[in-house]
């Protein structure tokens, strides 16, 4: 879909990550055990080389039928690009996009229907951190190209 119109260009301040913070989007993962949700498939591991944070962002996607857990590895903090599942696609509002810093040990788990994109490294060209999903992800995905829509979503770390 593409729009014909003024675009819109939003400035994300990233903000420090907390577990309140967080919750509309995910868990931040503690001792206790976390439970995983999927509807079908099953869960797989990858190790993920991330990039660093982008100065502005392309697209954004999600995945309707499962949880999503990302471990970080190495003490390497990321950027974390959200927004909560109950914003829908047709109409995206990226005004309910939101960032939060890591502090390099912390794992996250987003909730089904997450919008989000994948860590980025924030202090460094890249990173690795464990990315725990289905092995069917592709096939409940949807994906949003942020200039298709006219939007413009500009990030800002300290």
């Amino acid at each position: 879909m593409t729009v014909v119109g003024t675009p819109k260009e939003i400035t994300l301040r990233v903000q420090p990550l907390t577990p309140e913070a967080f919750a509309p989007y995910g868990r931040v993962v503690e001792e206790e055990r976390q439970p995983l949700q999927m509807q079908e498939g099953q869960f797989t591991a990858r190790l993920m080389t991330v990039q660093r944070v982008p100065q502005t962002l392309g697209r954004i996607n999600r995945h309707m039928d499962h949880s999503q857990m990302f471990v970080p590895l190495s003490g390497d903090r990321t950027v974390l690009v959200v927004a909560p599942p109950d914003v829908p696609m047709e109409g995206f509002d990226p005004s309910r996009i939101a960032a939060f810093a890591t502090d390099g040990k912390t794992t996250v788990m987003f909730h089904p229907g997450t919008w989000h994109i994948e860590p980025r490294a924030l202090e460094k060209d890249e990173c690795q951190v464990v990315n725990v999903q289905t092995d069917i992800f592709r096939e409940h995905t949807e994906l949003i190209n942020l200039a298709d829509l006219g939007i413009t979503v500009r990030l800002e770390v300290d």
